[in-house]
Formats: C-alpha cells, sequence, structure tokens
C-alpha cells in the first residue's frame, strides 16, 4: 500500500477520534457565539503577530507581552473559547505524537516536547 493511501486511512482516523470529535465541538460552538468568534480571532491576530516578531528576531516590548497575558487570561473566561483551545491543544497533541512516531520510523529525529518526556513508539513514556 502507497504511503499517500495510508495517510488517508490516518486521516479519517484522526477525524473519528475523540481529540478531534471534541474539537469540531468547540469549535461549531464558538461559531454560534459572535463575540466568542470575535475574541478568538483577535488573540490569534495578537498571537500570530507575537511570534512573527519573534521569528524575525524582533525584540518583544514587555508590554507587547504583558498585553498578550492579559488577553489569554481573559479569553479564559469565556466558555467557548476556552473550551476551543483545549480542544485544540488535545487535537494538536495527538497529531504532534503522531508526527513523533513517524519520524521515528524512518530515523529522522524531532525536537523533545517541553516537559521534556520520551515516548516509544506506542506513546508511551
Amino acid at each position: 500500500m502507497k504511503p499517500q493511501e495510508l495517510a488517508k486511512e490516518l486521516a479519517n482516523a484522526i477525524r473519528e477520534s475523540q481529540e478531534y470529535q471534541a474539537w469540531e465541538k468547540a469549535k461549531a460552538e464558538v461559531d454560534k457565539h459572535e463575540a466568542a468568534k470575535i475574541m478568538l480571532e483577535d488573540f490569534r491576530k495578537k498571537q500570530w503577530e507575537l511570534e512573527k516578531a519573534r521569528l524575525s528576531g524582533e525584540e518583544i516590548k514587555p508590554e507587547k507581552e504583558e498585553q498578550f497575558k492579559k488577553l489569554a487570561e481573559i479569553i479564559q473566561y469565556n466558555p467557548y473559547v476556552r473550551d476551543f483551545l483545549v480542544a485544540e491543544y488535545n487535537l494538536n497533541r495527538m497529531i504532534m505524537e503522531i508526527q513523533r512516531i513517524i519520524a521515528s520510523a524512518v530515523g529522522v529525529q524531532l525536537p523533545e516536547e517541553e516537559n521534556g518526556a520520551q515516548k516509544n513508539d506506542d506513546g508511551q513514556k
């Protein structure tokens, strides 16, 4: 079987996963609530601006960092945005774990997760 065909099967399995289902449900909830949608879009915009500045080597002013931290705290009070971000985080962790398994199988070393916990190909520590 071609790797591309297996990738399609993997994509289908991901769509059937609990993580994806939770993400899709949370996204639908955000989309139903205009205030939550605007809040999330604003958060993403500011997050991207900071990341772009970091990647280009710009010095980030402490005020900008503090503003972003305050915004991150504020959005946690919106249950739709908070649930979406948690679901997105869990989905991304699963996808990163899959990426690490594939990379390991073909001999490519990826950077370790921030917590430094190594896992084997079965996802176990």
